[in-house]
């Protein structure tokens, strides 16, 4: 890689991710203090991070232990999401109850008038993506009243898009409609999250065809309660794992960054500032310095990062892989990336690099190989789950499917069969009450 290209990008790397870190470290010292009560987790994981400051101030190699905390911070997230995504099942479960026990304004819409504004709808936009976006939030509104073999065959059409394509982005699917239908949980979702873990259960073991107006607002003031909670707690993994990976970047970048002497002492001062109250726990500064501070770096990271991205770094080719100047300058690039918790190309502190292996596309037997464990996977969801539940599952999944209709006609016969097939009154007003909701909220926009 040539070294000049190199230095460039080091250089405005490194400014640009220092900048950040102060700005985000400053932030997170803000958020943890004004924080009545902080998680024993994100407790943990900030501890470790000043820790590493704290020794990366002092010399020493700390690349393993922040890669580290970055996989750690990287696991909780997928904990939270799993959470998130557990608790929106039993949210759309709740939601098309609540008329049972509220009186609230029926549609006037008849089933077929509606489902032909649905298909306007879904028809206005002239692009493609915009209106397979459409048709994914409406089926994932539209009450669900199929059998399970054909809610099967209806996953196996949506997943056939992918025969002929790389074997990476079938799994990648599988992986999405595993955490969103409760078929994988992580092994220690309840290991320190006993409230989130406690109200899973509790939806779980409801049975939702018994349920009164008062366990029904009970479920719902908790869902709440809960759901506020895992938002803050996310917030702060976000935060950290911002930080982690502005501290990955200065580590790798550091050696072929050139830097002002001056700049860099502005930088590290307020970081070992922010890091001494941290130590003392203290609320706040004694001094207004760390403010002024501050505000000279108004304005620099947007700068910064306006120059980093014209910078035109070399294509992937298979040979590079072997270079470790072109894996630490990939590696800044997916840390530079805005996508917090992508995967690095290289994990470890000496940056070894692998050769990609030759992509395997997927054909007809390995698709229904992945899918066949799949569906095994939710039979087993749906035995122990009730109806309510699995219809619920089974609305996720279809939205989260590539769109597998071949025609409007297809599209209106789904919408008008989903919404005649539903005798349950309530649950059909909600569902319309949602779309209608939908369909207003995309008008605003435009």
């Amino acid at each position: 890689m040539d070294t000049r290209l190199l230095k460039k990008q080091m250089t405005t790397a490194y400014q640009y991710s220092y900048v950040r870190l102060v700005l985000n470290y400053y932030t997170l010292f803000e958020s943890i203090a004004e924080e009545p009560r902080v998680s024993e987790h994100v407790s943990d994981c900030s501890t470790r991070l000043n820790e590493l400051l704290s020794d990366y101030y002092s010399g020493k190699d700390v690349l393993e232990g922040v890669l580290a905390l970055r996989e750690d911070i990287t696991r909780k997230v997928e904990v939270m999401t799993s959470y998130a995504d557990c608790f929106q099942i039993f949210e759309y479960v709740l939601n098309r109850l609540e008329r049972k026990f509220k009186v609230m304004p029926a549609s006037s819409i008849h089933d077929d008038a509606f489902a032909k504004r649905l298909l306007e709808y879904i028809t206005g936009s002239s692009e493609t993506a915009v209106m397979n976006g459409r048709i994914k939030e409406v089926i994932g509104q539209l009450p669900v009243r199929l059998t399970k073999q054909k809610f099967f065959s209806l996953v196996m059409e949506g997943l056939s898009v992918y025969i002929g394509s790389p074997m990476e982005s079938l799994k990648d699917m599988m992986y999405t409609l595993r955490t969103e239908s409760m078929t994988r949980l992580p092994k220690d979702m309840d290991h320190g999250y006993q409230e989130f873990y406690k109200l899973l259960e509790q939806l779980r073991s409801i049975d939702y065809k018994k349920m009164t107006a008062e366990s029904y607002e009970n479920a719902i003031d908790n869902l709440g309660t809960v759901s506020e909670g895992l938002t803050k707690e996310s917030g702060f993994y976000v935060m950290l794992q911002e930080i982690v990976n502005d501290f990955c970047v200065l580590i790798l970048s550091g050696s072929e960054a050139v830097v002002d002497v001056k700049e860099e002492e502005l930088y590290s001062s307020v970081v070992k500032e922010i890091l001494h109250n941290f130590s003392k726990e203290e609320d706040s500064f004694g001094s207004d310095e760390i403010f002024l501070k501050l505000t000279q770096m108004e304005g620099r990271q947007e700068t910064l990062y306006e120059k980093y991205l014209k910078i035109e770094l070399p294509q992937a080719d298979e040979e590079w892989y072997s270079n470790p100047h072109y894996i630490k300058s990939a590696n800044v690039d997916i840390l530079m990336s805005g996508s917090s918790f992508a995967e690095l190309k290289c994990l470890s502190s000496k940056e070894e690099s692998e050769k990609t292996e030759e992509e395997v596309l997927v054909d007809r037997l390995s698709l229904e190989k992945e899918a066949g464990a799949y569906l095994k996977e939710l039979e087993d969801v749906f035995a122990g789950s009730s109806k309510q539940v699995v219809r619920a599952i089974m609305a996720k999944v279809l939205s989260d499917l590539p769109v597998y209709f071949g025609s409007i006609d297809e599209i209106q016969s789904y919408i008008t069969g989903s919404l005649t097939s539903c005798l349950d009154e309530a649950e059909k007003e909600t569902c319309k009450e949602l779309l209608e909701e939908l369909m207003d909220d995309e008008n605003k926009l435009v």
